[in-house]
């Protein structure tokens, strides 16, 4: 599913939710929890500290992914408070959890928190000791935790996702093997990056050059396919000299599913600074049993998330004045052979990307011509052999008539 271009935010704590997202209204219980609906983008709220709650329907036979943006607003007290955090539960039908995740604010600013719960089929082997494995009611649970800053409300962005199982069980592919990653050092293109998830900017050529201001975060998104590697770095222009500041700049990687991948910061005191991310795992079906989180992660292909956040610590020095920000996005290695899936794999695909061809099978549009082509062949062929005929039938009536 392609995501819309990107919008520019003028406010620093603006958020960028889809146009097409509808308006739900969490409920205090389970009874009135609104039903979520798959592959659809809504937006809630979120006041107080206690839990919200939401409907889903799962079948038995597909991985689900249940993403939550937390997002506080302007003077809700949360900018210094970074034990405040957004937690993020699946539970079943009698209201026993399946999951349950949860994120914190990187640098104790106000920045949109994303969190992603899921419901993982299990395989044969397991699938004895798997809870959750049935199809039917599910609800999403949507809280704050440690929240000690008042109960000014927090703007929600939902999505459901499902991931239809394969038509058969895959064997493992080799690891994909890459060099030392290497992160863009080309020119970058002038790219404003957008206000949240669904708005975020399609970083081409590799580098985006815009602008961030102390306290904003800003989204960018880049298509990675199965056996390919992202690379990612964010760099902080120089300005005036000031204080040291820790943590000035956070970097956020998320795969399509909007489930943390890892993170990176870097300080800042008026020198260039950069963010860089440890070399991530290439994209592996295989990648989603790895205790890694990071491994496990890298699961699908699809668009990829990176989240930049500058800290409101910089505008005692630096003020409202935009920084110029760099953000450096790189793609390595060839689309390797795809996994078949039983369904639409809705967001977990390449947008654009074609199945590869299957050995000794010609595509068939290919076909269809080499068909076309042998039809018109035997027209032809057969066109020319009445031609001679008739020549031929005309020759001897000539020759008959001059004996005559």
């Amino acid at each position: 599913m392609a995501v819309p271009p990107a919008h520019a935010a003028p406010e620093p704590h603006s958020y960028g939710y889809d146009p097409d997202a509808r308006t739900v209204r969490g409920s205090s219980s389970l009874l009135g929890a609104h039903k979520l609906a798959n592959g659809t983008p809504y937006r809630s709220t979120l006041s107080g500290s206690e839990p919200v709650y939401f409907r889903v329907a799962l079948d038995a036979t597909s991985h689900t992914y249940v993403s939550v943006v937390g997002v506080p607003g302007p003077g809700t007290g949360a900018e210094r408070t970074p034990t405040d955090s957004l937690r993020v539960s699946l539970l079943d039908a009698d209201g026993h959890r399946c999951d349950r995740q949860g994120a914190g604010f990187a640098i104790g600013s106000a920045q949109p928190l994303a969190a992603s719960t899921s419901r993982m089929i299990a395989s044969a082997e397991d699938a004895a000791e798997a809870k959750c494995q049935q199809a039917g009611t599910y609800y999403v649970a949507v809280s704050r935790y440690r929240q000690r800053a008042g109960s000014a409300p927090w703007g929600l962005d939902l999505r459901v996702d499902a991931e239809p199982p394969l038509k058969k069980s895959r064997a493992d592919d080799p690891a994909a093997r890459f060099p030392r990653p290497l992160v863009p050092d080309g020119t970058p293109a002038a790219v404003q990056g957008g206000a949240g998830f669904a708005v975020a900017a399609r970083v081409r050529g590799g580098a985006a050059a815009g602008e961030i201001v102390p306290g904003q975060s800003r989204f960018y998104r880049v298509p990675v396919d199965w056996g390919q590697r992202l690379t990612v770095a964010a760099e902080l222009a120089g300005q005036k000299k000031g204080p040291y500041v820790t943590n000035a700049l956070s970097l956020t990687v998320y795969n399509p599913a909007r489930m943390k991948v890892a993170g990176s910061s870097a300080s800042y005191h008026g020198e260039p600074a950069s963010a860089r991310m440890d070399p991530l795992p290439a994209v592996a079906y295989e990648n989603r049993t790895n205790r890694e989180r990071k491994t496990a992660a890298m699961r699908f292909p699809g668009w990829y998330f990176v989240q930049v956040t500058a800290s409101p610590e910089l505008a005692p020095t630096w003020g409202r004045t935009p920084l110029r920000l760099t953000v450096r996005l790189g793609v390595e290695g060839a689309a390797r052979t795809r996994p078949v899936y039983a369904g639409d794999p809705g967001i977990f695909q390449v947008p654009g990307a074609q199945p590869p061809a299957q050995p000794g099978k010609r595509p068939a549009a290919a076909a269809t011509a080499d068909g076309e082509g042998r039809k018109m062949l035997a027209i032809g062929s057969g066109t020319a052999g009445v031609l001679l005929l008739a020549v031929a039938a005309g020759r001897v009536l000539r020759a008959r008539r001059r004996t005559a």
